[in-house]
């Protein structure tokens, strides 16, 4: 535990408070949010940028998704600080505390988007999303408040560096050849989840992130060689896709819940065919569904 002058942020009263004011409904809203601050969600919601809004965005979104969520779990193995006593926890949480990677991978995904875009809205969206999932992990007694603070702090450098960076780690990449982007999108994954790996014991998360890192990677690459959908033209045409996208990943979802029964190893391939699909398969169906429209729609004699 941190000690000095920061060593408030490591108390447990903070959680114990929470504890003594906890009713079963709030205990179901935080556990909602702290549900809705998970990577997968992060995932769901940068494919749904992509789909919707803006591509080029949408994918950088994602990669910071998956660096804030490695860094977090470097950070942790580094640090070694434990979580507040098991007594306090409303959900299972395991290994160390410190840095909050819910907090880390909020901050990272939309400080991002607040430094991309520059809009209000978003910013305001974004900062009340932190919080908001940031409390619910020293609510449910995972996290001191410390843990909170050093997630936020670190995601938000996390998506300050990639803003930055972007433009010229992008010229880097676009003046590689074709088989050196493929090699890149699949080793990249590769050795993050080695380096993670080297501080303890393989991780079922580190996986599963390397997983859907590569699969993101490969089939960013095809869809951009390949298929090249364009961004949305109107609001009409981004609830189509919205619906049709989550609806399809959330069949593969459940497909992959059910196998899982079967043999565990389709958890994994859950997380490598929802990667894959989200950002080329749906959007390959995209221009299927929306060519096949336009003929439909086209006056008979121009």
């Amino acid at each position: 535990m941190a000690g000095g002058p920061f060593q408030f942020l490591f108390n447990e009263n903070i959680n114990i408070f929470f504890r003594n004011i906890g009713t079963p409904l709030l205990d179901t809203l935080f556990k909602a949010l702290t549900d809705a601050g998970s990577e997968p969600v992060y995932i769901l919601l940068a494919s749904i940028i992509f789909w919707c809004l803006n591509k080029k965005m949408g994918i950088r979104a994602m990669y910071v998704i998956f660096f804030s969520a490695y860094l977090a779990i470097l950070a942790k193995n580094l640090f070694g600080m434990l979580r507040p006593p098991t007594y306090l926890h409303k959900v299972t949480e395991n290994e160390f505390g410190f840095p909050s990677g819910h907090a880390q991978v909020s901050s990272g995904f939309y400080g991002y988007l607040g430094f991309r875009s520059k809009r209000t809205q978003i910013i305001i969206v974004g900062i009340i999303a932190i919080f908001l999932i940031s409390l619910s992990r020293i609510y449910l007694g995972v996290h001191y408040t410390g843990d909170v603070v050093g997630g936020i702090i670190f995601g938000l450098m996390v998506a300050f560096i990639s803003y930055k960076s972007e433009s010229g780690f992008l010229n880097i990449i676009n003046r590689q050849g074709r088989s050196t982007k493929y090699l890149i999108a699949m080793c990249l994954p590769v050795v993050l989840v080695l380096i993670t790996s080297l501080q303890g014991s393989l991780l079922k998360e580190q996986i599963e992130l390397g997983l859907v890192m590569g699969s993101v990677g490969f089939g960013y690459l095809l869809e951009e060689e390949k298929i090249r959908f364009s961004d949305v033209k109107n609001k009409k045409q981004a609830v189509k896709r919205a619906f049709i996208g989550i609806l399809f990943l959330g069949l593969i979802y459940l497909i992959s819940e059910l196998l899982s029964l079967i043999n565990p190893i389709f958890i994994y391939v859950r997380y490598g065919a929802l990667g894959f699909s989200s950002v080329c398969v749906v959007p390959w169906m995209f221009t299927k569904i929306e060519e096949k429209l336009n003929v439909k729609n086209r006056p008979e004699y121009e």
